[in-house]
């Protein structure tokens, strides 16, 4: 068998390159990846303005004051966020000043308003005044291009859009995204016992295809488009025509067919059309995963049961996934637990045992492990990752953990 390490580096490794890339409008954008550096277009802040509301003043015209309150200047100029000064601050002038607004010529500081006193105007042709403390040089002014000059590196190549990202874009006015485009997957599930959601009712000996829903909404997590979905019966016939019907994409998954019964033909239908590069990975849940290529796709073959065919598809195809996708970081994010109850592991295999955390990152299984108990999946936040070569841990243990949301 393959151990854990080995089959992911061989899987991450035939994804050599990225997809072909598309430019994707920055609304549509959300979770895809950058298919190269993106450069600033403009510098931001676009201008010099205040981070504050208060009032622009000329540090050189206050002189010495003190901290205290007790130095007044006329207020000559008002400046609204969105308005452009009409025209420079002169010494011993003080302009009133909003946030975001842009800094008039001359202006080195601005005060806040907290630190200010306004007192009442006696005559209306007279300006009013500003009782003020002594401000140091360049307080609270936002400098052009202190964010990002223009030139400069805004989105690196591989990052995921997220929101920061998004809004970084929006305010550089860049509407359009280089992105690697989102792999096309076909889903096949197989198995004589398998019927849709469309029965209402279940005959003696079938159960309802559980793993076709939920692979396709983790894969579209992941960043895929599901393109095909087939169902095959347990004949090496109708595997056959199943292949044939989900070719064109870029990754085939399979799940059921891929152990040694005599009702599973997945493998060797893959074997006698395609390329089998392993099918077996020293892991709990998880053991028979065939993965290799099928005409020019991809292919995984994934176990029957619905817990071994989801934490599979963590482990293996979703890194994959976001590979083709051409995301920089393809692997969930690994913590530190500390377990809330004893874990019961037999050495030999490693386990990814499904587990909530509470807020001080205390991990308690989510019940009875068993790979067909796909409630065990609900609640779950992390995969807790217990190794081969250890037997049990007790309650308090401290293991690493993938984070699954």
């Amino acid at each position: 068998m393959q151990s854990y390490d080995e089959a992911l580096a061989q899987i991450l490794a035939s994804a050599t390159v990225p997809l072909a890339t598309e430019l994707v409008p920055l609304e549509q954008a959300r979770g895809r990846a950058v298919a190269s550096d993106i450069l600033a277009t403009c510098d931001l802040p676009p201008f010099d303005n205040s981070m504050v509301d208060g009032y622009a003043v000329r540090t050189a015209s206050v002189g010495s004051a003190s901290e205290e309150l007790g130095l007044s200047l006329p207020i000559t100029m008002e400046i609204p966020a969105g308005s452009w000064p009409t025209r420079a601050l002169r010494a011993g002038e003080a302009a009133r000043i909003f946030t975001g607004a842009p800094i008039p010529e001359g202006c080195d500081a601005v005060v806040m308003v907290e630190d200010t006193e306004e007192a009442e105007e006696d005559d209306e042709n007279e300006p009013g005044r500003v009782t003020l403390r002594h401000p140091g040089s360049g307080s609270y002014i936002r400098r052009r291009g202190s964010d990002i000059a223009v030139g400069g590196l805004a989105i690196p190549a591989g990052t995921s859009l997220r929101a920061g990202e998004i809004g970084l874009l929006a305010a550089l006015g860049i509407a359009e995204i280089p992105c690697p485009r989102r792999p096309r997957v076909g889903i096949l599930s197989t198995g004589d016992e398998l019927i849709s959601l469309a029965h209402t009712a279940l005959q003696p000996g079938q159960i309802r295809d559980s793993n076709g829903p939920a692979l396709a909404a983790a894969i579209e997590e992941a960043g895929g488009v599901v393109v095909g979905r087939a169902h095959a019966k347990d004949t090496p016939e109708a595997v056959a025509e199943a292949f044939a019907k989900l070719s064109g994409c870029d990754l085939i998954i399979a799940s059921g067919g891929v152990s040694v019964g005599d009702h599973d033909h997945v493998k060797a239908v893959l074997e006698a059309q395609g390329t089998l590069s392993f099918w077996r990975i020293a892991i709990k849940p998880g053991k028979p995963l065939a993965f290799g290529t099928l005409g020019d796709a991809l292919f995984f073959g994934l176990p029957g049961n619905p817990v071994s065919s989801l934490v599979t598809f963590e482990l293996f195809v979703r890194p994959l996934l976001r590979k083709l996708a051409g995301h920089t970081r393809c692997l969930r994010s690994q913590i530190t637990i500390t377990l809330a109850t004893p874990l019961s592991h037999a050495p030999g295999r490693r386990e990814f045992v499904r587990a909530s955390l509470d807020d001080n990152l205390q991990a308690t299984p989510t019940g009875a492990q068993g790979s067909h108990r796909t409630s065990s999946m609900v609640g779950a936040d992390v995969l807790i990752i217990a190794h081969e070569h250890h037997g049990d841990y007790p309650e308090g243990t401290i293991l690493p953990a993938l984070v699954l949301r």
